[in-house]
């Protein structure tokens, strides 16, 4: 869970670490959600092995139009409305035979609408209106639904939410991560613990000694706007860290001794224009 944002020339104190960590593999499906037809990647079981969506057999495909009524027996009922092939509900209770006229009937809620009623799976002639689905997902946790494969860095279509049915069109397949370098470093700036992934050149090696590549102001207090000056610092000086650096406004502002005097006051090690 991520703690807070880690600022540009923010400073980290070393607690543990540098360590790698080798991550497991997930299962993606290309999927298309029943509620709006939204189709894209997500994870079915992530790295690692929580699974996210299951298959689930309580969903029934449409294999030919067919009534939904609102009673069980076929001879006293009425139409609550057709469904159309391919549509999909999920099995409420049932699957019941009614002996008498050879069917085989389910109640049923459509994903659709939520309507709810009776639906003959199979008629008296053999005949399969509607069969359990081996392609319907059921969501288990919030998950993101991704446009390409690769979930990393990849900005979501939108979230399918606990509950949600989703069709699958691909996979699954197995999602790779490669082993990442992890730290545990403590914010200099408020005290923040916590661990940074090592990533390029995110982070580098720090050394409390600065060298000033423009000459400006050291003065008297952190608030540059309030504070008077103590003296000149020429381009070229070193200066040793001894606190910050501190936000201040839109400038990056830290507490310095001047090794050429031992003179002690703050600069500006970074403005904001």
């Amino acid at each position: 869970e991520d703690m807070r944002t880690l600022r540009q020339d923010e400073v980290l104190e070393l607690v543990e670490g540098p360590r790698k960590e080798i991550f497991g593999k997930a299962s993606r499906v290309r999927g298309k959600a029943v509620s709006d037809g939204v189709t894209g990647w997500f994870t079915v079981k992530d790295s690692k092995g929580t699974v996210i969506a299951e298959p689930d057999g309580q969903y029934y495909s449409c294999t030919t139009s067919v009534a939904m009524t609102d009673e069980q027996d076929i001879r006293n009922c009425n139409v609550v409305r057709k469904l159309v092939e391919s549509e999909v509900f999920t099995v409420l209770e049932g699957p019941v035979q009614d002996k008498e006229a050879g069917i085989t009937r389910v109640k049923g809620k459509a994903t659709k609408d939520e309507q709810e009623g009776w639906i003959t799976i199979k008629g008296n002639a053999g005949t399969i209106y509607a069969q359990a689905s081996s392609k319907h997902y059921s969501v288990v946790e919030d998950v993101a639904l991704h446009k390409q494969f690769s979930s990393v860095d990849a900005e979501p279509i939108r979230i399918l939410e606990k509950g949600e049915a989703v069709q699958a069109m691909e996979g699954p397949r197995e999602e790779s991560f490669p082993p990442q370098v992890r730290v545990k470093g403590k914010a200099l700036s408020d005290g923040m613990v916590g661990w940074v992934t090592l990533k390029g050149d995110n982070l580098q090696p720090w050394s409390p000694y600065f060298t000033c590549v423009k000459a400006t102001s050291m003065q008297d207090g952190p608030a540059s706007e309030t504070s008077a000056e103590v003296r000149p610092v020429e381009r070229g000086e070193t200066v040793e860290l001894l606190e910050g650096p501190l936000r201040e406004g839109e400038e990056t502002r830290m507490k310095i001794r001047s090794e050429k005097d031992g003179c002690i006051g703050w600069v500006t090690q970074k403005s904001g224009q």
